[in-house]
């Protein structure tokens, strides 16, 4: 069985072979560049490269262990495990260390082959490994953050049906190394949830979801509808297995390493810390591509391209924990989506006219209570430091998602108030609002009432957040708990405008019905 990488990307291909439970071994190509991943009943369980950096002798001498001369005297030709083999044999390395080294190989091999849109793929159901192994790879992990740095719009290209139902895996695991957009998108899924609702709700551009579900999907943590098979198990051939030649024999023989124009780009002693740090501050796409809005498209486009010389994720593959490359990688995410937006002029007067709309209806938003003893912003003013913490950031998002709900601008609303939500879920009033905006689309009403009573959890005598509780029932034509709703309200804050009007329209509902 062979085919393109532009249709069956090694994720999928590795989601299918573990569901379906499929034995052999996977050759990769993409120009001069080769992969073999093997499995076992579904199970990963080894995978090698032509690439000289991502060969085992390469990373006996970076790491500099005492073995290189023992290293040296061994053929340079020797396959990864054959070298293996022979330097734990003479007692030159432990057995528990070079395993331990191999899986750090293993896992390097995949964070590069499972970018690879272009090439092609052959998998040898009858083809194994000549000696017995199995490295201890974070398959589900992987999958996730190599959905993060897979170009957007393959990822996006991905999903072509927005109907497509998404639920949440039956059975969640111990996994517990979420991102918080992740853990966000799974704590919405009580229920299934159509592509499109979902995207909505997320309170993340389409471009930027879309990456996370599709890791949360490899990865088996969601299920979805359609996926793009590349086995029928029914039609697999027969046949006795096939004992295979060794991985670095199945590959061709080592070819000069390809240059990476991001990876091999000088370096500028950049501190990615710092440059995370700045993502987070920055409150528009201008602030994110540091231009002012009179940028005109080539000022953008070079703004784009000296980011990218310095901060793409490629540079950071073998400097940083998974973790770190994470954030990169999503901050870089970021700053692609900026670039998009910007350069095109029809998108980017369109944003700058929401941008504008914003800033007039954001002052409006309600306020933090003086009497909480943690404030978000200060009350007097929304300044542009309070984005330096988590807090500020909600509170930025809060109010633009408020600005958005006074315009009737439903969608752009849901969107800010869920980042609000996200980042400071045990903010009333994020989740009261959230609740409100979400009550704006019947189907997702659900989730308002959810939101809704969350806050009221949080602020149980709130008269504002009880009448909009009471006014959601009221659309859904639950009177009684509506009654029960304004109530309590009204117990509260007698003289409430807003509860006595929900009143009148209550006691004519019930003279009309």
């Amino acid at each position: 069985m062979k085919g393109k990488l532009v249709v069956q990307p090694l994720t999928e291909l590795i989601r299918e072979l573990s569901v379906k439970g499929l034995s052999g071994a996977m050759r990769l190509v993409k120009e001069r560049a080769q992969t073999a991943v093997y499995f076992e009943g579904g199970r990963l369980i080894y995978a090698a490269s032509n690439l000289k950096s991502l060969r085992l002798r390469e990373y006996l001498i970076k790491r500099s262990n005492g073995s290189e001369s023992q290293v040296a005297r061994l053929d340079s030709n020797l396959p990864d495990l054959d070298l293996a083999a022979a330097l734990t044999a003479n007692g030159t390395i432990r057995q528990e260390d070079i395993d331990a080294l191999l899986a750090l190989l293993v896992r390097d091999v995949l964070r590069v082959a499972l970018l690879w849109t272009e090439g092609t793929w052959e998998f040898d159901q009858r083809a194994r490994l000549a000696k017995p192994i199995s490295v201890n790879v974070d398959v589900s992990t992987l999958l996730r953050e190599a959905a993060q740095r897979m170009p957007m719009h393959f990822v996006a290209q991905r999903f072509r049906n927005p109907t497509e139902t998404i639920s949440r895996a039956a059975d969640m695991g111990q996994t517990s190394n979420f991102l918080p957009a992740e853990s966000f998108i799974l704590s919405r899924l009580d229920e299934p949830l159509k592509l499109a609702d979902l995207v909505s709700i997320s309170g993340l551009p389409e471009m930027d979801v879309y990456p996370l579900i599709y890791g949360l999907a490899l990865s088996g943590l969601l299920n979805r509808e359609y996926w793009q098979n590349a086995f029928r198990t029914e039609g697999l051939p027969g046949g006795k297995e096939q004992t295979a030649v060794p991985p670095a024999q199945v590959l061709s023989a080592p070819q000069p390493e390809q240059t990476d124009n991001w990876a091999s780009a000088a370096a500028e002693n950049e501190d990615p810390e710092e440059f995370l740090k700045r993502l987070k501050q920055a409150r528009n796409y201008y602030e994110v591509i540091e231009l002012p809005p009179t940028a005109e498209a080539g000022e953008i486009k070079d703004a784009y391209y000296a980011l990218a010389r310095r901060y793409h994720p490629d540079r950071f593959h073998l400097k940083s924990g998974a973790k770190l490359h994470s954030q990169i990688s999503s901050a870089f995410a970021r700053i692609t989506q900026a670039y998009e937006t910007l350069i095109n002029p029809e998108q980017r007067s369109i944003y700058d006219q929401t941008l504008e709309r914003s800033r007039q209806f954001s002052d409006a938003a309600p306020k933090p209570d003086e009497t909480a003893e943690v404030k978000s912003v200060e009350d007097d003013e929304f300044a542009p430091t309070a984005a330096e913490t988590e807090l500020g950031r909600a509170e930025y998002s809060f109010r633009e998602g408020f600005g958005a709900l006074q315009q009737r601008r439903i969608s752009a609303a849901v969107a800010h108030l869920a980042v609000a939500s996200r980042l400071a879920p045990n903010e009333a009033r994020y989740r009261a609002y959230y609740g409100h905006a979400l009550a704006g689309e019947p189907k997702t009403r659900k989730l308002a009432e959810n939101e809704m009573q969350a806050a009221l959890k949080l602020e149980p005598d709130n008269a504002t957040f009880r009448i909009m509780l009471a006014e959601l029932y009221f659309e859904l034509k639950f009177h009684r708990r509506a009654q029960t709703e304004l109530e309590r309200a009204l117990a509260i804050d007698p003289k409430n405008a807003r509860g006595h009007s929900l009143l009148r329209k209550l006691e004519k509902s019930r003279k009309v019905g």
